[in-house]
């Protein structure tokens, strides 16, 4: 993905609407109005992606802080077959 984003004004999108949507295969077009940015249009499977990406570093972020805190005080932890059970539990692990 380009870091630099084609940019057209919102404007001009109602005239070139095929040429926009087939560009969004390769990478996002920022839209302005009054020469400020205004939105940005991604393909939908880019935005899948960027969304499991955020909640994947989310949930590192959450077990990184987790461990910390076993760190700092074990008797915060589970065993594993406590932690597999909560999982089960909320559909997330067959185990």
């Amino acid at each position: 993905m380009n870091k630099i984003i084609p940019v057209m004004p919102v404007s001009d999108l109602r005239n070139e609407q095929a040429k926009v949507f087939s560009q969004l295969g390769e990478t996002p077009v920022l839209l302005t109005q009054r020469g400020r940015a205004a939105g940005i249009l991604v393909h939908p499977d880019q935005w899948n992606e960027i969304v499991e990406l955020l909640e994947d570093m989310e949930e590192g972020r959450l077990a990184e802080a987790r461990w910390r805190e076993i760190e700092e005080d074990a008797s915060n932890a589970r065993s594993f077959e406590a932690f597999a059970k909560e999982l089960q539990a909320e559909g997330l692990f067959d185990g």
